[in-house]
């Protein structure tokens, strides 16, 4: 199929296989071999469709050093969002043909984050496959920036993430649920009588220990190393991790107190710990997101529908 385009009076024909070259040649890096891979095709096949799409526009569309592609030139940068906003249309297409010919069976893709998949989604997992039994559907975990991107470039039907998504025009984003953190201590720790206080620990007080938490760039660890600056305030983190089990699981052999998301506290699993609320980072929101120029398949409509009756 070719698309023909008048632009500043010269005849261009462009085909969409050029465009989907340059497209999968981003995603996966720059690596047209891998590329090429998924594509089911070959390295030199992908380079082909590359020069011509440049001799078309009489530009690079990459940066190269040597035979190697390192990145996209300026009007590269500027071809990548119109090329995804054509394969969203296409993949609006396809979805709209599925659905018609059978609105029970494919795959969804929900970008998410480890705490969504490990303390959030559970339920709706099951509730989704109860009610789509024939779907496959893949949770791939990632950071925020990372989600983004992925639906953003359509290797995601959905995003689940607190940070990042909101931060993109291009994504349509529907409110999912509100959370905050919570300070997780050994039950015999000098913390532990604040468990049952409103207000909970101080920021001094809180900074005086050695501290457990987040990974830079997940679950609102941002706000944290902020709230801490903005007091005047240098804690001592001892250890940073992604998931908030590996932290209650040094919180409980000593090794400091620990910071984690309210919906990650998980007092069967731990009932050595106690949780105290902390108000002084903020009220965090978890959004869902789509791209905003294409539609998901029904299934996958439905998924959110789900996700959004789960906090009600």
């Amino acid at each position: 199929m070719a698309i023909d385009v008048v632009i500043n009076q010269r005849h261009l024909q462009i085909q969409l296989k050029q465009l989907e070259t340059v497209w999968h040649t981003v995603v996966n890096s720059y690596n047209l071999s891998q590329a090429a891979d998924l594509l089911h095709t070959s390295q030199s096949s992908l380079s082909k469709q590359i020069a011509a799409l440049e001799s078309q526009l009489k530009a690079d569309v990459f940066t190269r050093q040597g035979k190697r592609l390192t990145g996209l030139t300026p009007i590269g940068k500027q071809l990548l969002p119109h090329i995804e906003a054509i394969f969203a249309e296409i993949r609006t297409i396809e979805n709209l043909s599925l659905d018609f010919n059978n609105a029970e069976e494919g795959t969804l893709i929900v970008a998410t984050t480890h705490t969504q998949a490990r303390y959030v989604l559970p339920k709706i997992v099951k509730q989704f496959r109860d009610k789509f039994p024939k779907v496959n559907l893949v949770l791939q975990q990632a950071d925020p920036e990372t989600i983004a991107h992925m639906v953003i470039r359509g290797q995601a039907d959905v995003g689940i993430a607190t940070e990042s998504l909101l931060n993109n025009s291009v994504l349509r984003c529907h409110r999912y649920y509100d959370w905050s953190h919570v300070v997780v201590v050994p039950k015999n720790h000098e913390l532990a009588k604040f468990a049952g206080v409103t207000d909970g620990v101080d920021l001094p007080n809180l900074a005086s220990y050695p501290i457990i938490t987040y990974h830079g760039g997940f679950t609102g660890r941002g706000a944290i190393d902020k709230t801490f600056a903005k007091a005047g305030l240098s804690p001592d983190i001892v250890l940073s991790a992604l998931d908030a089990d590996v932290i209650s699981t040094y919180v409980s052999t000593g090794l400091g107190v620990g910071i984690i998301a309210e919906m990650a506290y998980e007092p069967s699993h731990y009932p050595d710990l106690v949780a105290i609320p902390v108000l002084h980072f903020g009220r965090f929101t978890s959004w869902i997101a789509v791209r905003d120029d294409s539609e998901i398949r029904q299934f996958g409509q439905e998924f959110i529908k789900l996700c959004q009756n789960q906090f009600r």
